[in-house]
């Protein structure tokens, strides 16, 4: 017989026994069967290699032990990342993690909510894709919520009266990354934001803001591009900010900044004699790149963890869950210079 046709039929019929003990031996469940049963039965179990009807089971516990995980592109090293810490925390709880990358798009956030949802995962985190607008987001977390699934934001924030989250401080992002450009004696600095609809954005720019008002310098609304957080965004950000000659750039993310040096290279311009950039998430490429890419660090494999944790004592019913935010760093690195 093959394993897979193996059922608790076959091993009552092999023991001797009713289904319904095989079932409670099986399962650890408290009964009065002997111990001389209980070992037969779980060695005929074991010889006949038998794998239970996961389906079956978790039908009767009403459970799937499955997370669901909506991430705005897995192409991006920062959110491959995210995910890798989610899997790995889930599965030490005994769960598994399905992923569901929006590639950006509002309609396909609401397609794999409602997936999710019907498939009664145990929990879902939920990163909203960059272009989706408060009024989705808020209608998302509300049909989340009144499906009773416990649930998670993370990375990107969302004003929504039941929503717990694992957040960064972008302000101080934004604010860190350009207070070491106005340090090196840049005055005139690049900004080339994500799209602007979304909170992350408006926080880092916020940050932006705030080092250039400590240091006396004028906000000026030229120097700001609104970008995608895509790399082709950050290749055609170069021209237009050599145009207004800025000395440095500062993108809003990594795979953007990525999209700077490319342009610097087919440009032939030298980062950073030509042009300093600063980055942000701290993607692994960064540190291995000709001119190593200065950057803000977000641990996002600890912001996966953070996020499972939370869903976990979501799950438990613990009491007085917190919000968490992470404060960010900045790893200097070579593609910034003093002028």
């Amino acid at each position: 017989m093959s394993r897979t046709k193996i059922t608790i039929k076959d091993i009552a019929k092999a023991a001797g026994v009713s289904t319904t003990t095989v079932s409670l031996v099986l399962n650890n469940k408290p009964s009065r069967i002997s111990k001389e049963t209980r070992e037969k039965i779980l060695k005929i179990a074991k010889d006949k290699k038998y794998i239970p009807n996961r389906l079956a089971v978790n039908l009767a516990k009403q459970t799937t032990d499955t997370f669901g995980m909506i991430i705005p592109d897995i192409g991006n090293v920062f959110f491959a990342e995210l995910c890798k810490g989610c899997e790995v925390e889930a599965r030490k709880a005994g769960y598994s993690l399905t992923f569901s990358s929006s590639n950006e798009y509002i309609s396909t956030d609401l397609e794999y909510v409602d997936t999710m949802i019907a498939n009664r995962v145990d929990g879902i985190i939920y990163v909203s894709s960059s272009s989706t607008d408060s009024s989705t987001n808020q209608k998302i977390c509300q049909k989340i919520h009144n499906s009773q699934i416990p649930f998670v934001v993370v990375d990107r924030s969302i004003n929504f009266p039941y929503a717990k989250s694992v957040l960064m401080d972008n302000e101080a992002g934004g604010y860190i990354a350009t207070k070491h450009l106005l340090e090196l004696g840049h005055h005139k600095i690049g900004c080339l934001t994500g799209p602007m609809q979304s909170d992350t954005s408006k926080k880092r720019l916020a940050g932006y803001k705030k080092a250039l008002n400590e240091f006396n310098i004028s906000y000026d609304s030229s120097l700001i591009m609104e970008g995608n957080f895509q790399i082709e965004s950050g290749y055609e950000c170069l021209s237009y900010m050599r145009g207004l000659g800025v000395t440095a750039i500062f993108c809003f993310n990594d795979m953007m900044a990525l999209g700077v040096y490319k342009a610097a290279r087919d440009y032939g311009l030298k980062i950073p004699r030509d042009i300093s950039v600063v980055g942000y998430d701290d993607i692994f490429i960064c540190d291995i790149l000709d001119v190593p890419l200065t950057t803000v660090h977000q641990p996002a494999y600890s912001i996966g963890r953070y996020a499972v944790q939370t869903l976990l004592a979501l799950i438990r019913k613990d009491k007085d869950v917190e919000n968490i935010v992470l404060s960010p760093s900045l790893k200097v690195r070579a593609s910034t210079r003093r002028l």
